[in-house]
């Protein structure tokens, strides 16, 4: 292509909200992979956990126990499961 002096040339670029957020999603990715190669940043996220880690275990904790349908069916299969057993051992020790 010849341009001549003074000469204009039109370019057009479409681009696609796709594209747009795609090139927005690197951008956030790469933010975030910066922030977390910072000194200090594992120790951050340890006490953090540390810090949460009780409460979570006892919520975890408080509804198993809060779905009493289910642990009154966990605790029945277990103890039908030892009185079997049980049953098992002492037709076999008698000889039966």
């Amino acid at each position: 292509m010849t341009t001549h002096k003074g000469s204009t040339m039109k370019l057009e670029i479409e681009i696609t909200e796709d594209e747009i957020k795609s090139a927005m999603e690197r951008k956030v990715r790469s933010a975030i992979a910066d922030q977390t190669n910072q000194w200090g940043v594992d120790a951050y996220i340890k006490d953090q956990v540390k810090a949460h880690w009780k409460d979570v275990v006892t919520a975890m904790v408080l509804d198993q126990l809060g779905d009493s349908a289910d642990l009154k069916a966990k605790i029945a299969a277990e103890v039908e499961r030892k009185l079997r057993a049980q049953i098992a051992a002492a037709l076999k020790a008698s000889g039966a």
